[in-house]
């Protein structure tokens, strides 16, 4: 049976878009994220067979001495059209979709994968670990310790160790992250500790790279609420050794919600308190007709207030792929510097 990948990058979208109605939608035989459920490993670096959907997310901040500083972004989605127990031999039931970045400065490439769950085109596996769609691939120990990034398409290719000796940081309360007061969540841990090395290609040229990585995991049924548009996350590594996750999820009716953690070198994390925290859009960039924020001020408020300025190294990362989003490395001075990544989506 022959599928139109297109096609299934369309219900992918579709499939997003309508999170805002399906977070109400509590008998639809899916899974919901559960703030009493304890995430464990290495188990649950691995698919969790009854949500809508989640992804395994990569980013890297690198430097090179032959183009400067760049970034890279890997991730791979799992959606799941129908709950497991409705599923049919020879249906589309679910499918894997993957997108890889390479920006710089001056270029902003990507690519977008598809495939049919259970085509054995992708998938994810542990011991050892390996998640894959074609021919990119993050393989390692089942711990996620040690991994191994490849990616290649067109302009770009990418071959890079992470590493770290860290446990993952779970976000929100103990993994369970509220995106919303209408009940909107999902399972959500981080490892922001990975140091990276390797190389990139970047239009037949190889650059050998360094720097600092990130690894976002999540699944969920019901991401958004109703009457919810969108996200602006950030990722940030401070020159300290710190690193602050923080998004903001916007609303077209009433107050957007925000949240965050703040982890100190030793993996110690606490929730941020978002009532002293101002996110400002500080200026824009038009890009393929949007009109994005690509300048943020981010103001920690308290007893001794402190205020970091973010600005994007390329204002034109913006994923053209199936779902659309910008996407793209930061880097942010002020009271505290260092790099990043943003994400932005709903423009």
């Amino acid at each position: 049976m022959i599928i139109n990948m297109r096609l299934i990058g369309y219900l992918f979208c579709f499939l997003l878009i309508n999170f805002s109605t399906m977070a109400d939608d509590k008998s639809s035989g899916f899974d919901s994220a559960n703030p009493s459920y304890q995430i464990s490993f290495p188990k649950d670096h691995g698919p969790h067979k009854n949500f809508r959907i989640e992804w395994w997310y990569f980013t890297a901040n690198l430097k090179s001495e032959t183009i400067n500083d760049l970034g890279i972004q890997w991730t791979l989605f799992k959606s799941n059209l129908i709950p497991t127990s409705l599923k049919k031999p020879r249906k589309l039931n679910g499918f894997w979709m993957a997108h890889s970045a390479l920006t710089t400065k001056n270029v902003h490439y990507f690519d977008e994968r598809f495939a049919r769950e259970d085509s054995g085109q992708a998938g994810v596996t542990q011991k050892p670990f390996k998640a894959w769609i074609d021919n990119w691939a993050i393989t390692g120990d089942d711990k996620m310790q040690r991994i191994q990034l490849v990616s290649s398409s067109n302009n770009f290719s990418i071959s890079l160790k992470f590493s770290t000796n860290n446990s993952p940081i779970l976000q929100g309360n103990n993994g369970y992250s509220k995106k919303s007061e209408q009940g909107a969540a999902s399972h959500y841990y981080s490892q922001p500790f990975y140091n990276v090395s390797g190389w990139v290609t970047l239009n037949g040229k190889r650059h050998f790279v360094d720097g600092v990585g990130w690894l976002d995991r999540e699944w969920s049924s019901d991401l958004l609420s109703k009457n919810q548009l969108g996200w602006d996350w950030f990722s940030l590594h401070l020159d300290n050794g710190q690193k602050v996750m923080l998004f903001r999820v916007r609303n077209n009716k009433g107050s957007d919600f925000l949240s965050g953690s703040w982890t100190n070198q030793d993996g110690s994390k606490k929730l941020l308190d978002t009532t002293k925290i101002e996110l400002k859009e500080i200026d824009y960039s038009e890009v393929k007709g949007k009109r994005v924020p690509t300048k943020w001020k981010i103001s920690f408020l308290g007893s001794k207030p402190f205020t970091i300025n973010t600005k994007v190294l390329n204002h034109g990362a913006w994923m053209d792929t199936s779902f659309p989003y910008w996407e793209g490395p930061i880097s942010f001075d002020g009271d505290l510097s260092g790099v990043g990544y943003l994400e932005m989506t709903g423009y």
